[in-house]
């Protein structure tokens, strides 16, 4: 069985020849799937984190200089001084500012989202694979419901950054794949 990868520069073509060949394709797409949007989730949240600590932290020293000064009754503190406090609030607000342009909370929850949805699709999966076969064709199948959710959550799903796709890819690559028939065997 040939390996399904959705990078552009990939030659390889899954091309199922029965049922179970279509699930187990879907099975391991669906978990590289969820793996690039935890990860991407995961990369976001960090960011915004850092970004946000960093922000407040420099916002706190300011304040704390601005009244620190004042109780002091400096009239007007040293040039240095000035500069630096200019600069650490510049910088704070440059943080704020681009953590608010790039929308790092809505992106973490979109990743969030479909790693949520890639997931449930698995258990549907699993579910289906451990069924018999007879009563998967049809238009209104389990099989023709589960390729339009793919389809869908495939549409709305955020674009995950190349570095983390390929990251996932790379993973799965050198780890290999293999389908166990037991979840006990999952563990190492």
């Amino acid at each position: 069985m040939a390996a399904y990868s959705g990078h552009p520069s990939a030659n390889k073509v899954f091309e199922p020849l029965e049922i179970p060949e279509l699930l187990r394709g879907w099975l391991l797409h669906l978990h590289k799937g969820r793996d690039r949007h935890d990860l991407a989730a995961r990369r976001y949240d960090r960011i915004k984190t850092w970004m946000g600590a960093l922000a407040t932290g420099f916002s706190a020293i300011v304040g704390t200089t601005v009244f620190a000064t004042l109780d002091k009754g400096i009239e007007s503190p040293p040039f240095g001084i000035k500069v630096a406090v200019a600069l650490v609030s510049i910088l704070a607000a440059i943080l704020t500012g681009v953590n608010s342009f790039l929308n790092l909370s809505e992106r973490t929850e979109k990743h969030r989202a479909a790693g949520v949805q890639y997931k449930a699709l698995i258990w549907e999966v699993e579910l289906i694979r451990a069924q018999p076969l007879a009563g998967l064709a049809g238009a209104d199948s389990p099989l023709v419901r589960i390729s339009k959710q793919l389809q869908e959550l495939e549409q709305s799903a955020p674009v995950v950054p190349e570095r983390i796709y390929d990251r996932v890819e790379h993973n799965w690559k050198e780890k290999g794949v293999e389908f166990v028939p037991h979840a006990g065997d999952l563990t190492v």
